[in-house]
Order: structure tokens, then sequence, then C-alpha cells
């Protein structure tokens, strides 16, 4: 297989011989898929920065069945956070010990610092291929007097014709009993932006909950959850969700993340559970980096459960599961990149899902386009922005077996060229 890159440039360039997820090419001619792989072997041209049906051209390029995938979309992650693990260590023990650490770190946030870091995990997402994100941003503060939030606003303005970004308000769940949480909330929606809670064992009421999704659809606002993110089987901050959400008949999209406590759960429970997250509606975004990291984690001792969510069996119940990057460099997360290949290695991994990485593969585009409202996103579509990347790689064992597979990320068509937001000339406002 030849690693020269295909002659791109203005005038349109056929490109033969791609193989992608037969679930991410749509409304391209394409061979059946392969049985074993789940991938299709297809062709497309790209003109203008979007992709169309195959023609005759004559520049066109041979990818000799290199994979391609849609750009990524990394639903959860805490830009606010990320890169601060040489200032706060990791926990060895745990969430509750990764808390503590990031809340002793939390003075030293402050706009500046958390411009600077935004923009170079943005950059590094850029780079790896992902198209849009979602970050939980910790809301101590209202939105308006926020250092988070008014990083991210100016992040957002410098970013946007580069990367699709979202913010969810990340609160302890408490804080809605508290008399400016309306407020809050009218800032949040002000923002375009998501309401949040961290629902953690012990913190969940039915009054709560109930409070939680009478206030978002006071104001027009999707929730983004941290639910039942432990081992403790007996968690029942996604049950209250789920029973909330149905008798509410809440009209906004409700995505659960983490949901730990459902892998542990007695069989008959679990599956009831899962058959309730499916009526309702709930997206499910499972983080194998951070929960693999962190969940049963003691000093001295070799954990005993993996801190996954049962993806396989959600999935097969028909609810929508994405996968995400979640903490990275940071105190609950000491390594990654910002790189989704990474966390489609880690969950087919962790969660055996090497039966169906082909069908795996919509957890990282398509799946979390369809919990963030960005439709259209997440697919190889004719019609479609050309915004794709082309691995080294012919096969899922070449792809997941080589933690370097070299890639080209297409953006509009061309290969991407990186710009830090410093040297765009990005000046900061102060609020």
């Amino acid at each position: 297989m030849s690693a020269v890159l295909p002659p791109f440039g203005v005038a349109p360039l056929t490109i033969r011989n791609l193989r992608a997820p037969a679930a991410l090419v749509d409304g391209l001619p394409h061979h059946a898929a392969d049985s074993r792989s789940g991938l299709v072997t297809f062709d497309v041209t790209i003109r203008d920065g979007r992709f169309h049906a195959p023609t005759s051209s004559e520049r066109e390029w041979d990818a000799q069945g290199r994979l391609a995938l849609p750009g990524f979309i990394d639903m959860h992650v805490h830009l606010d956070k990320a890169f601060t693990s040489e200032r706060t260590g990791f926990s060895d023990n745990g969430l509750a010990s990764a808390v503590e650490l990031a809340m002793a770190d939390a003075p030293n946030r402050t706009v500046e610092d958390i411009v600077a870091r935004m923009d170079r995990a943005l950059v590094r997402a850029e780079q790896h291929g992902t198209v849009a994100l979602r970050t939980h941003l910790d809301t101590f503060e209202e939105p308006d007097t926020s250092p988070a939030w008014i990083a991210f606003g100016e992040i957002q303005s410098a970013w946007k014709h580069r990367l699709t970004l979202q913010a969810v308000a990340l609160m302890a769940l408490f804080r809605v009993e508290h008399d400016d949480f309306d407020r809050r909330c009218a800032q949040i929606a002000k923002r375009d932006g998501v309401l949040g809670a961290f629902i953690g064992p012990g913190s969940a009421t039915p009054e709560r909950i109930d409070r939680l999704f009478l206030a978002a659809a006071r104001h027009g606002l999707d929730l983004d959850l941290h639910v039942d993110e432990t081992t403790d089987a007996s968690a029942d901050g996604l049950s209250l969700v789920v029973e909330t959400a149905l008798r509410h008949k809440f009209a906004g999209r409700i995505v659960a993340g983490h949901c730990c406590a459902l892998a542990q759960k007695h069989e008959p429970e679990a599956q009831a559970l899962i058959a309730g997250i499916a009526e309702a509606g709930i997206h499910v975004v499972a983080l194998p980096l951070t929960n693999g990291f962190l969940q049963d984690r003691k000093p001295g001792r070799t954990p005993r459960l993996r801190g996954l969510a049962p993806v396989t069996e959600l999935r097969a119940a028909g609810v929508n599961v994405a996968f995400a990057s979640d903490n990275v460099q940071d105190a609950f997360y000491p390594y990654s990149d910002f790189d989704m290949l990474d966390v489609m290695r880690q969950a087919q991994f962790l969660g055996q899902l090497e039966g169906d990485p082909a069908g795996w593969a919509t957890a990282c585009n398509a799946g979390p386009a369809a919990a963030m409202g960005l439709d259209g996103a997440g697919m190889i579509r004719a019609g479609g922005p050309a915004d794709a990347i082309l691995f080294e790689a012919t096969s899922w064992t070449d792809l997941f077996s080589r933690t370097n597979t070299a890639r080209t990320v297409l953006r509009n068509g061309k290969p991407l060229g990186i710009e830090t937001a410093e040297a765009a000339g990005i000046e900061r406002r102060r609020a």
C-alpha cells in the first residue's frame, strides 16, 4: 500500500476503493458489506469541500482499501480541567480523591489559564480528526461570573469556523434547592448551553430530580447528567432520572453519562432499568478511559471491576450509546490527548466489543451527533461536508494494533492545517 497522499487541490478529486463501516456511508454507491469486518468498499468524489457520488475525473487516487471514518464527535469532555495534572497530581484512591484534588486547584483556574488550556486541547482534538465537542464546565458561580463560562465564550467564538462546541453546566445536584438556580438556568439558556448535574450516591431524591426536570423544561434546556459514577449497585440516581423523564414526558434531549453502577445490578433489575432508559429515549455516554482508571481503585489493591456501563445490553435494547474522552491529563485521568481513536481502542478492549467493531464505530460519530442534536453529522454522506479521517490501515486489526497509526484528517475536503489560537492572533476579551 503506497503511503503517498492523494492529489488534493481546488479541482474535484475522485477517491477509489475506500473502506468504511456500512452504517456510516450514506448516499454513495458501495459494494456489499464484508460479513466479518462490517466494512464496505466505496468510491467518492470530493468537490467544493463536500462529498459527492463518484464521477469520472482526471484527478483520481486509489486508496487501496484504506479505512475512512467520519470526523469524530467527542461529546463528554472537561476542557476547563484539561492539562492540569502537573498541578494537581492524580487520584490513587478513586473518584472522591480526584474531586478533592481538582477542587484544591480550582482557584488556579483563571480565565486566562482556562483559555490557554482549552485552546491547547482543541488544537489536539482537531489534529486527531474531531469536528465537534461537548464540554462540561464546573459551574461553582453563576455562568455570568464563572471563569470557565467566560473562557468558553471566548474559545467558542475563536473556534467557530473550525469546531462545533457545546457546553454543559456541571453542578452538584443540591443546587436545585438554592434560590439562584432559576437564574443560573436562564443564564445557561442565554448561552445556548445544556443543563447538567452530578448525581452521585446519596444525593438523588425524587424532589431534587423533579426540580431539575421542571427547571430544564421551564427554560427549554436539554439535560446532560453525570449519573451513578460508582460501582455501588445500590446507586439509584439513574432509576430516578428514568422515572422522572417518563412521568414528565420530557421533550428535551437527555444524556446520562457514566452509568457505571448499572453494570453491577442484578440482571432482572438491570434489564428493567435498561428498558426504561430505552422507553424514555435517554442517550448514554460511556467513558472507558476515566472510568477504567478510577472505578474500584484503591492503593495497594488490584481492581476487580471494570467500571464500564453495560453498553452491549444498552445497545441491544435500542439505546443510543456513545463513547467519549472525558478527562484528559487531570486529577481524574493523567493520560490521553483528545484522540478518539484511543477511546475507540480502549472501549473495544474493556467492553469486549471486538466482535462488531464496525457497529461500535458509530459510538464515536453518528451516535454522539444524535445525542447532541447535530443533524446529519458523523457520516460520510453524499452532499455532506468532506470531513473525514483516512487511516494508513486496511483492517480493524491494523487500526487498533498500532498506537501511532498514521492518518490524514480532511476538513472540507482538504488535509488539515493546524493553527493555534495564538497563531491566529486571537485576543482575549476580559469580562
